[in-house]
């Protein structure tokens, strides 16, 4: 488990129904930093919590902060019962709305969300190219202070891990077509391991069942404890890898480029199946012969099966000023950035033009291209403009790539064979409990 210091830790009642429960919660905390004295609560004590001590009041982009601590720790359980909305209104009337998102977290209500990417409905359907799916979750929240992340402050860990899974079984055996499922984008649960005992039993899970996969994207350097998880070679361990100054520079508690790979290199041997994200890629000054020289390290100590690309995105050059050292980025990327507001305001891809962006891409695939000239390599939550650009060079297109996380990218895959927005279907209608939309 990552060494770290929570200034508070959270267990809500419910948790201390099942000896199970208990159990992780107590070697979670026996191997913090400093002792800490837990404090039990309610649903009914969340507006002390969130207006009196703070829960909620770390919850912005790092980078923006003074000083960025160790998250609070909260440890909860799903509710499987539909009761959110009941819950979510009894807290309003009690003076305090955190927000859906916020709400869903607090509340035990976030299980499982439909994704509905590239379908009706989608606000960002014509801006961006991705999956859609179902998505699985345990946590929110992470450890690693990346500058530009808003997850940082509060970190929330569901423990009902063995009912939890009884209602994921549902949710597969409703969807055959999903055959791989991502866990946690919002969060990094290798963080906690093996003390919390989570991933173990959820790798245990997927290894019973003969034609489904769990993907773990992570940033950890902390991988040893899956040596002995009888994973049957159905989980896929995705790391975001960055160049060693934005890994130490922008991403400090996460692991150094080096560590990643080592961690990745030990998940391999112990079965696991190893993809990479470069995501996001931040050009600092030093880009390029960061690339090449985190591409050859991974080639040298790993034998991944798929490399995605993906830039820095998703706010304006503003926000990025906010949340990162200027002085540390590439002067004519961040000018290039500054000088293209009206032409990428509208899109999901700002703040870098789309040629800033493909000149990035150009040099990644380049320098993956030295070391093996077959692996697929794709482009994650890009535009549908740079799809059409890169297709040639990828061997791919926008709706036949493969990529780390994808609903339907198992081991060994090379490109879909079924059009992936015409193939997911949603089949649940109210039937499985925990899903939030």
């Amino acid at each position: 488990m990552y060494s770290f210091n929570p200034p508070a830790v959270y267990i809500h009642e419910s948790v201390l129904e099942d000896a199970r429960y208990r159990r992780r919660v107590q070697d979670v905390i026996r191997a913090l930093a400093q002792p800490v004295d837990p404090v039990v609560y309610r649903d009914t004590d969340l507006p002390q919590l969130i207006h009196e001590r703070g829960l909620l009041a770390g919850r912005q982009p790092m980078g923006t902060l003074a000083e960025v601590r160790d998250p609070i720790l909260l440890f909860n359980t799903f509710r499987f019962d539909n009761q959110f909305e009941e819950r979510y209104q009894a807290l309003k009337q009690d003076g305090c709305d955190p927000g859906a998102g916020n709400a869903r977290t607090l509340l035990g209500a976030a299980a499982f969300n439909w994704a509905n990417y590239n379908l009706d409905g989608d606000p960002d359907r014509t801006d961006k190219v991705c999956r859609p799916c179902w998505r699985i979750h345990l946590q929110c929240g992470c450890l690693h202070r990346c500058m530009y992340c808003g997850l940082g402050g509060l970190l929330i860990s569901n423990v009902n891990i063995e009912e939890y899974c009884q209602h994921l079984g549902r949710l597969m055996d409703l969807h055959p077509w999903q055959t791989t499922y991502l866990l946690d984008d919002d969060a990094d649960p290798p963080c906690l391991e093996p003390e919390h005992d989570i991933l173990r039993p959820l790798m245990e899970y997927f290894g019973a069942r003969p034609d489904r996969y769990l993907i773990i994207h992570t940033k950890t350097s902390n991988t040893a404890w899956a040596r002995g998880v009888k994973h049957n070679g159905h989980t896929i361990g995705v790391w975001s890898i960055s160049g060693d100054t934005q890994s130490r520079l922008l991403e400090p508690r996460a692991g150094t480029t080096g560590e990643r790979v080592e961690a990745a290199c030990a998940a391999q041997k112990a079965g696991l199946t190893i993809r990479y994200k470069f995501k996001p890629i931040i050009p600092v000054r030093t880009w390029r012969e960061d690339a090449a020289n985190a591409v050859r390290l991974i080639f040298e100590r790993t034998k991944p099966d798929i490399i995605s690309l993906c830039c820095f995105m998703w706010m304006d050059v503003d926000e990025l000023k906010l949340r990162l050292p200027v002085d540390q980025l590439d002067p004519s990327y961040l000018k290039a950035a500054e000088d293209s507001r009206a032409e990428t305001k509208a899109t999901r891809t700002q703040p870098f033009p789309e040629w800033v962006r493909g000149e990035i891409y150009d040099h990644y695939l380049a320098e993956i291209r030295k070391w093996n000239a077959d692996i697929p390599v794709s482009l994650s939550t890009e535009s549908f403009a740079m799809w059409k650009r890169f297709a040639p060079k990828l061997g791919m297109t926008a709706t036949n790539y493969v990529c780390g996380c994808g609903p339907q990218c198992v081991p060994g895959i090379r490109k879909l064979a079924e059009h992936p927005f015409h193939t997911a279907v949603r089949h649940d209608a109210g039937t499985v409990p925990g899903v939030c939309d």
